[in-house]
């Protein structure tokens, strides 16, 4: 048993299974543990306190801050860089925010994260670049990273995916080089950092690539551990990010870190597809102060296809009868759907919920709050207009919101990204907005404002406006409801959900304004509820 608490792992087989407590071990979890769009999920403990984090994709803020005391629940506090580009070193970060990874340094009681994202300066996959950021543990809640920029970079293939292991008073990062964007092999390599986080020392090597039948397309999203007298690692292969994925998980490990002689587990791979998950892979793990061991890493519902995203699953890690870690594999999707709800009453508010997100390339959305949100109109992301948008948790939802009609159509959306789009970011939606003028549905994903029905009326009274998204996410009716009456029905529309659901992530729940950048949205309150 003692063994068993010592020892990190990414998954098992339900094959093999059969000899652990699976009933008893999941039913002391909920998951998901980040609902929503939370790939690439890195955890640390600080204490008595949790802390992971997650891929933003080609959303800002860049990189959530989760924070948790039970590893049940979790609350977001913060963002690596919460006005997006403005808080990079010389703003170097475009897009492709992914696979943040947090780091505890008890000696100097920081708190670092890795993380990748493009270079605006550099063209095609040389682009993709692993930076550093810090902050010290006390101000994680509040207070800012500072960002070292591009750390570790590949001229030819690109960097991704960067990890760090501490050992025997030397720090080392590892990363993938992104071959499999460029037609090269995918390797994991490994070179010691300095203490600061900005500075490759000495010179790199390689650790492993896809060398096994199973191993198909690449390897990635490595994360190392140490144990005894072996180091560990468990990495992800295959395709990760859309419907026709096949990611899988294996282990390795080595007794000399620098030998560059990896055995790799002959039950290989450990985690994989079940029924209740698809595409497991690209996690951490973490020790308890009661010496238990949680892996956190990603998977889609497959209940919900790839619409909601990879999201954030825990599992507790056990070491098997052969020495080697496994998961029990018996996870269930067991978070109840009231705690998947959002409420904000904008009338309360002095600032926006960290919830909130807005597309990576553009600057955080100028607003204000006086008696609710005033958010300022534009015309921007194909003349969809100025859109804040959070996560969508499942697919069968409604989508509401209060507002007071004005010269900008202010409305409700859900969004996507464009057909055929030059990258994910690219936002599309469809949605209903109201203004002095009357009602609006309308629909920007095939790259060109359409509205699909509109009426002209004069509104100088709140009123209140739903979307209801049904059937597996492929039905939407658009509703409003004046004061004093009932909900009418406006609209109804089939849709083609896995048309435009982003490579990558999920689709965003939100509020739009579209109008004159002189002109504001005034909205008094939102709601996401999950049927």
């Amino acid at each position: 048993m003692l063994i068993s608490f010592c020892l990190f792992s990414c998954g098992l087989k339900k094959t093999q299974s059969g000899h652990f407590n699976t009933e008893h071990t999941a039913s002391l979890l909920l998951n998901p543990a980040l609902p929503g769009d939370n790939p690439d999920p890195s955890i640390i403990r600080v204490g008595k306190v949790y802390y992971a984090t997650s891929t933003t994709n080609e959303w800002a803020p860049y990189f959530t801050i989760y924070k948790s005391t039970d590893l049940k629940n979790w609350k977001l506090i913060n963002h690596v860089f919460p006005d997006g580009f403005k808080d990079m070193k010389n703003q170097w970060g475009e897009n492709n925010f992914w696979a943040s990874e947090l780091v505890y340094d008890q000696k100097q009681n920081r708190i670092y994260a890795y993380y990748t994202a493009h270079n605006r300066e550099t063209k095609g996959n040389p682009g993709l670049q692993c930076g550093t950021a810090w902050i010290d543990a006390e101000k994680i809640e509040t207070g800012k990273f500072t960002d070292n920029g591009p750390v570790i970079i590949e001229d030819e293939c690109g960097a991704i995916d960067a990890f760090e292991l501490q050992q025997n008073g030397k720090i080392y990062a590892f990363w993938k080089n992104d071959g499999n964007g460029c037609g090269k092999e995918s390797w994991i390599w490994k070179q010691e950092i300095n203490d600061s986080r900005t500075k490759l020392l000495g010179q790199k090597s390689k650790v492993f690539t896809n060398s096994q039948p199973w191993e198909t397309g690449l390897v990635e999203g490595a994360c190392f551990f140490t144990l005894g007298e072996y180091v560990y690692s468990l990495y992800s292969v295959g395709g990760c990010c859309d419907a026709k994925c096949n990611y899988k998980t294996g282990i390795a490990r080595t007794k000399d870190l620098n030998s560059g002689i990896w055995e790799k587990y002959s039950n290989n791979p450990i985690m994989m597809s079940n029924d209740k998950w698809n595409c497991p892979g690209h996690g951490t793990v973490v020790k308890t102060a009661d010496n238990r061991l949680f892996m956190l890493y990603h998977a889609f519902n497959k209940n919900y296809d790839v619409f909601v995203g990879r999201e954030g699953i825990i599992e507790e890690l056990i070491v098997g009868a052969d020495g080697w870690p496994v998961l029990h594999n018996a996870t269930l999707p067991n978070r109840p759907k009231a705690d998947l709800d959002f409420i904000d009453n904008f009338e309360k508010d002095q600032k926006l919920d960290l919830a909130w997100q807005w597309p990576s390339k553009s600057q955080r959305p100028l607003m204000h709050f006086n008696n609710g949100l005033k958010l300022a109109a534009s015309d921007e992301n194909h003349s969809l207009g100025t859109f804040l948008g959070q996560y969508i948790k499942t697919i069968h939802f409604n989508i509401t919101a209060e507002i007071q009609p004005g010269d900008a159509k202010t409305g409700i959306c859900l969004g996507g990204a464009i057909f055929k789009s030059k990258w994910p970011g690219e936002l599309g939606g469809i949605g209903i907005t109201a203004s002095k003028d009357g009602f609006v549905v309308f629909d920007n994903f095939e790259g060109n404002y359409t509205i699909l029905k509109s009426s002209s009326e004069n509104l100088n009274k709140p009123v209140q406006l739903k979307m209801q998204i049904s059937n597996n996410g492929k039905q939407i009716e658009f509703f409003y409801k004046k004061q004093g009456a009932e909900w009418l029905s406006f609209y109804r529309t089939d849709f083609l959900a896995d048309k435009y659901v982003p490579w990558g992530m999920g689709y965003r729940a939100g509020i739009v304004v579209k109008g004159a950048s002189s002109q504001t949205g005034a909205f008094s309150s939102f709601k996401l509820i999950n049927n």
